[in-house]
């Protein structure tokens, strides 16, 4: 089981960076939207950091495989990693499969468990830190008088912050000015907009993938993004303009910051940056809206799925005997196109090759195994005794493909190339009509 959950945080980690990566390249183009969008646009990037699952699309750009490493293979002889970057395979597995340790181990299940003893060290690390720092600000924030509401004054604060969770308050400093009420404001941004929760989730994905720094500067930019776009909401809803006293007062409080953890302070972030995007800010979001929504969906329909993931025939359905016999002499084409008897030898063994390499999804699209499916094109093969051997069946369209024999018919497979099977099934045709 520790082996599992280390391999899938592995895998997250990985498949999260690419997804941090594209996050990052797009929060660039987003630089002069509002900060709201390059907040939402993080969910996508944590997602795939914290759900070790998903859905296959053709829409997907993930360059590799979403599980490169598993668990089966910590119990074979000769591991391997399937990023289905082929260059990436050829140069790691030779290297992963090699033995050591007068060959009771491989380097898989070394790196491994040495990777997994060091990852629930750091866990437990971040754990203890995150336990710690709760308390001392349960222990800072005793004492605090009630103000109004769910707003209580504190002597050993220097700045606002939001502590708390599903019932979050905010703290403010003694020396608060009533002047300021915009830093109310703000923190009730925060609270309404569950901000307090988002991020301890965050900080929750931070100490599960402690070892990515895509993932700390990710955590960063996120924090940042959060804080700016509660600037902004202030900003709009202000009924004169306050942009000038609100930096002043962001400027002030960030001179005397202290740590509050997990918590949400006001002088949160890149002062500087705040500061700049806050004098920038217009009343309406406008035509930049518009596209940073079109943007973050075309985004999350590219970074949410995984892509699909193709192998031969002969791999993926293990659960059928071969289509190559020795005893089959000859075989029936029945398409759309034509229908055609092969004979030929070597035409025949062709077709057998042709369909044991053909590509499909190793993820079955339909686990019916009735016999009333679309089989609009078969080929039937046939023993020298002319009884049935098996079929290949395809639908109309050549997308989908499933074996048949006189046992138990295999699942539905979608077809990698569709339009080049029919070719190749069309060119078979050709040879054997000549």
């Amino acid at each position: 089981m520790s082996d599992k959950i280390f391999i899938d945080i592995v895998n997250m980690s990985l498949v999260g960076s690419f997804a941090i990566i594209i996050t990052m390249i797009a929060r660039v183009c987003l630089k002069k939207a509002p900060k709201i969008f390059s907040y939402v646009l993080w969910v996508v990037a944590f997602s795939r950091l914290i759900i070790p699952f998903s859905f296959e699309s053709v829409f997907s750009i993930l360059p590799f495989n979403a599980t490169p490493l598993s668990t089966d293979m910590l119990y074979i002889e000769t591991p391997y990693v399937e990023t289905g970057v082929k260059a990436i395979d050829n140069a790691l597995n030779p290297i992963v499969s090699s033995a050591i340790l007068d060959n009771t181990f491989n380097v898989y299940q070394v790196a491994i468990f040495v990777g997994k003893v060091i990852w629930y060290s750091g866990v437990l690390i971040l754990l203890i830190y995150s336990i710690v720092s709760y308390i001392r600000i349960k222990r800072v924030l005793d004492g605090s008088v009630h103000l109004r509401d769910n707003i209580f004054i504190s002597e050993k604060i220097k700045i606002p912050f939001v502590a708390g969770f599903f019932n979050a308050n905010i703290y403010l400093p003694k020396s608060f000015d009533n002047t300021q009420e915009y830093i109310i404001l703000h923190e009730q941004t925060h609270i309404r907009r569950h901000d307090n929760i988002l991020k301890i989730l965050a900080y929750a994905v931070l100490i599960l993938h402690w070892f990515n720094p895509l993932v700390w500067i990710a955590f960063r930019l996120f924090v940042a993004d959060m804080e700016m776009s509660c600037d902004e909401s202030v900003i709009r809803k202000a009924n004169t303009d306050i942009r000038k006293e609100y930096s002043q007062s962001l400027l002030n409080l960030s001179i005397q910051k202290q740590t509050v953890g997990t918590s949400i302070a006001f002088s949160e972030g890149n002062p500087k940056e705040r500061i700049k995007n806050i004098m920038n800010i217009k009343k309406t979001i406008g035509i930049a809206g518009v596209v940073s929504v079109i943007l973050i969906a075309a985004i999350a329909i590219c970074l949410i799925p995984d892509r699909p993931q193709f192998s031969t025939v002969s791999e993926v359905i293990t659960n059928n005997p071969s289509v190559r016999k020795s005893n089959i002499s000859y075989a029936k084409m029945t398409t759309e196109d034509g229908n055609v008897d092969i004979i030929d030898r070597d035409t025949l063994d062709h077709i057998l090759v042709f369909i044991e390499t053909l590509e499909i999804n190793k993820k079955e699209s339909s686990r019916s195994r009735t016999e009333d499916r679309d089989s609009t094109n078969k080929i039937t093969f046939y023993r020298s005794d002319n009884t049935f051997d098996s079929s290949i069946n395809f639908n109309q369209d050549y997308s989908e493909v499933w074996i048949s024999d006189n046992a138990t018919p295999s699942f539905t497979y979608k077809v990698k190339t569709p339009d080049d099977v029919k070719k190749q099934i069309l060119d078979f045709i050709r040879i054997s009509n000549d």
